[in-house]
């Protein structure tokens, strides 16, 4: 429960106890009726300035100035609580409801992330570490740890409804993440998404090979399935420990001059229609070529025993290079400038 909505609960408690010891004090100190004693303890409370009931006795006045005292805090803080509880958060709650509607009507080339759980969390992390836009769509977004972070823009709805789509803007998004718990709800989500938006890339998350081969027939450019990486993972790091560790620091460590990133052969580039060999590309940039994928982001072989060396470049392939941060931005240059 949120610390604001226990502190109206407390205030209201408090009143409700003054009430009830201020009509016990005085129906057992001046022996008047329940509606006469609950009469003074409300006007008392509230510091009307009526007159008595009936002349107090030396025990009831002195019951009166104690039950004032502590009424006149007790209803300060109430009010103030109860005031602070209404307004600011909703005052807090609609600024930042305007500044995501007009982050929406800015945003494109985004990526909407269909889910903020354990995975969905991670991919909003990445693509802030990486500058990326995005909005993530959740049910109920106030149960997520990614709900205080003001910087997330959230859409509260169900990601496989075309309205709640529409209000992400799929129409000028550049990807979207299904990663929501339920196989048959990425399904869903799934297939709206490329009927709405035919050239989407879209991930989605899997458990098994049966809700893989769905996801296909639905429209995932790509299935990952958590526990499968997870336990290659595992596999791995008992047997390639270095190659591991040294793909962890490539890829973690914000301080390494190391970084691994990948660029796209655009129409025209330098690069196109050309192998590795005749680009020349570790000579003029630094940077080393550890593979090239093509548009479906799979491994281009030309099936020789020359290697990535003799593989003629496409556009719209992808190179993955290896370098200091100056040598990618050399690479990025010769690979996408025409």
């Amino acid at each position: 429960m949120q610390l604001p909505r226990i502190r109206v609960y407390i205030a209201v408690i408090l009143l409700v106890s003054l009430v009830v010891i201020g009509t016990l004090g005085y129906y057992t100190l001046e022996a008047w009726s329940l509606s006469e004693s609950l009469y003074m303890a409300i006007i008392t409370l509230t510091t009307v300035g009526f007159g008595e009931v009936r002349p107090l006795s030396p025990a009831g006045q002195h019951f009166t100035i104690v039950f004032l005292v502590v009424s006149v805090a007790t209803v300060g803080f109430s009010i103030s609580t109860v005031i602070s509880y209404l307004f600011e958060g909703q005052i807090i709650q609609s600024m930042r409801e305007r500044k995501m509607e007009k982050q929406l009507n800015r945003i494109k080339n985004h990526y909407i992330v269909c889910g903020a759980g354990d995975i969905g969390r991670e991919v909003v992390h990445e693509f802030q570490r990486a500058g990326t836009p995005f909005v993530v769509i959740e049910r109920d977004p106030q149960h997520s740890e990614l709900a205080d972070d003001d910087a997330v823009p959230f859409i509260a709805g169900d990601a496989s409804e075309e309205a709640v789509l529409q209000h992400a803007r799929i129409e000028v998004a550049a990807g979207l993440v299904a990663a929501l718990p339920s196989d048959a709800d990425n399904v869903f989500v799934t297939l709206t998404a490329r009927q709405m938006q035919p050239s989407l890339t879209i991930i989605a998350k899997g458990t098994d090979e049966l809700a893989t081969s769905k996801l296909r027939r639905a429209g995932a450019d790509r299935v990952i399935t958590p526990a499968k990486i997870a336990g290659r993972r595992i596999a791995s790091s008992i047997l390639r420990p270095s190659v591991v560790n040294f793909l962890d620091v490539i890829v973690d460590d914000s301080e390494v001059a190391m970084r691994m990133e990948e660029f796209a052969v655009c129409d025209g580039s330098l690069v196109a229609d050309k192998t590795l060999r005749e680009a020349a590309i570790g000579e003029h940039t630094g940077a080393i070529v550890l593979g090239i994928t093509d548009r479906n982001g799979l491994a281009r072989n030309d099936g020789t025993r020359a290697g990535l060396s003799s593989i003629k470049i496409r556009t719209g392939d992808r190179i993955i290079g290896l370098g200091s941060e100056d040598q990618l931005r050399e690479l990025e240059k010769i690979v996408q400038s025409p």
